[in-house]
């Protein structure tokens, strides 16, 4: 039997439409590899006080979530258990505290929280892990994924070059500068 190149399309396009509709096929994958939707949400909350939206893009916008979830599951997963353990004592915290998760939180109240995080004023009893050494891997890890190179990630578009007028770094074979 021969195939003309229309009618290979029109093939095609009807396997894979037809495809479609089964549904175990079209199953949406899940949005990260390392974390769970809620610790997620946390997480995106965190990193936002962290490096909050105002006239530039905010680490939301650049990525940094992703770049996190990426380094834990290939260059650091011995950090995995650390940020787990540190996302669930939060928001336990957060409940005892406040009856609400971290991400429900006013911004003050999150503000407030990531400073007593950082100066270790929290109750050690309540964490299965030092607050202050999570807030420090969570600060450190925010910091690389949206100051860091896009390759790795984070820094969505050079969003951080842009903000700091840098210019975006050489590579050979392809430029990317910005006229």
């Amino acid at each position: 039997m021969n195939y003309n190149r229309r009618d290979f399309i029109k093939t095609a396009g009807l396997l894979y439409g037809s495809l479609l509709l089964l549904p175990g096929c079209s199953s949406t994958p899940e949005k990260y590899t390392v974390f769970k939707e809620k610790e997620a949400d946390c997480l995106i909350a965190l990193c936002e006080r962290i490096i909050p939206a105002d006239d530039y893009p905010g680490a939301t916008d650049a990525g940094v979530i992703n770049y996190i979830d990426k380094q834990l599951r290939l260059r650091f997963p011995e950090e995995k258990e650390l940020f787990r353990k540190g996302i669930a004592s939060l928001q336990n915290w957060c409940r005892t505290k406040y009856n609400r998760n971290f991400e429900e939180l006013s911004i003050d109240q999150q503000n407030n929280t990531l400073q007593m995080m950082e100066k270790n004023e929290m109750p050690q009893e309540q964490w299965e892990i030092p607050p202050k050494k999570f807030f420090s891997k969570l600060l450190a890890r925010t910091m690389q994924g949206f100051y860091g190179s896009p390759r790795h990630g984070g820094n969505k578009d050079y969003m951080s070059f842009r903000m700091l007028k840098l210019d975006y770094p050489l590579l050979l074979g392809q430029n990317r500068y910005r006229k």
